[in-house]
C-alpha cells in the first residue's frame, strides 16, 4: 500500500511555487519566484471514462473554510510562510484502500464530484517546476500506464480533447478556484494576470503567456 499523500504539499510545492511573485517558506524550505510560461495547451479538455478511477488514489481531501464540503471534516493547522492557517480535511488515515473512499468501485465515478476538493478538480492542469522556470498546461499523466483502475487493470483511460469555448470556460473556473487558495494563504501570485489572459484568450489564440518578476508580462507567438 503506497504511503498516504498530503495533497496540500502538492498544492504548495507545485501550484504555489509556480504561481508566486514572492519568496515563501513551507516546511522549512524557501521557494523563490521564477519565470512562468502559460502554454495554450492549458485550455485543452479531457475525457473521463467510466470504470477507471485511476487518478483517484487515497490522498488527503483538503478544503478552505469558505468551501462547501461533502461531509464533516477535521480542522487542521497548516504553517505557510511561518503563519498558521486552518483548513478542513479528510485525511483518509482511517482506511487502507488504494483508492479514495469516495470512489464508486463499481463504475469508477466520484460520489462527491460536485463538491470535490481543489486538487481533484485541477488534476490534469499541471504546474511543472524546473530549476529556472515553471510551466502551466493541461496534460495527461506521465506515468498514466501505472495507475490502478477499479476494473483491476492498469492505465488511466482519460484522453486530451481540443480547445473549445467550453474547455476555456472550465479552465477559467478552475483558475478562480486556485485564486481563492492564493488569496487565503496571502500569496502574491500571477493568478489574476493568468485569469485576465484566459478571459481574452480567443484574441491571443496560440500564444504563450510569459510572466516574470524581472520582465513583466509578455505574449510569445511561436514561429
Amino acid at each position: 500500500m503506497p504511503a498516504l499523500r498530503d495533497t496540500l504539499d502538492r498544492i504548495v510545492i507545485s501550484y504555489f511555487a509556480a504561481l508566486t511573485k514572492q519568496k515563501f517558506e513551507y516546511k522549512g524550505k524557501v521557494y523563490s519566484p521564477k519565470p512562468l510560461t502559460i502554454s495554450p495547451l492549458l485550455f485543452r479538455g479531457f475525457t473521463c471514462p467510466s470504470e477507471c478511477g485511476g487518478c483517484c488514489a487515497r490522498v488527503s481531501l483538503d478544503y478552505l473554510p469558505t468551501d462547501s464540503v461533502p461531509y464533516e471534516l477535521q480542522p487542521r493547522i497548516i504553517f505557510f510562510n511561518l503563519k498558521p492557517f486552518m483548513i478542513f480535511s479528510d485525511t483518509q488515515e482511517n482506511h487502507d484502500s488504494y483508492h479514495c473512499r469516495n470512489l464508486n468501485q463499481e463504475n469508477g465515478r466520484c460520489n462527491i464530484y460536485p463538491l470535490r476538493p481543489l486538487l481533484c478538480d485541477v488534476e490534469l492542469m499541471k504546474a511543472l517546476n524546473y530549476d529556472d522556470h515553471a510551466l502551466l498546461l493541461s496534460k495527461l499523466y506521465g506515468r498514466g500506464w501505472a495507475l490502478s483502475r477499479v476494473d483491476g487493470k492498469k492505465g488511466a483511460k482519460c484522453e486530451m480533447l481540443p480547445v473549445t469555448p467550453e474547455t476555456i470556460a472550465d479552465i477559467i473556473r478552475k483558475l478562480y478556484r486556485i485564486r481563492d487558495w492564493c488569496v487565503y494563504f496571502d500569496l502574491d501570485s500571477w493568478i489574476d494576470d493568468i485569469i485576465e489572459w484566459a478571459q481574452n484568450y480567443p484574441s491571443a489564440q496560440g500564444a504563450h503567456l510569459v510572466l516574470s518578476t524581472e520582465q513583466g508580462t509578455q505574449l510569445v507567438h511561436e514561429e
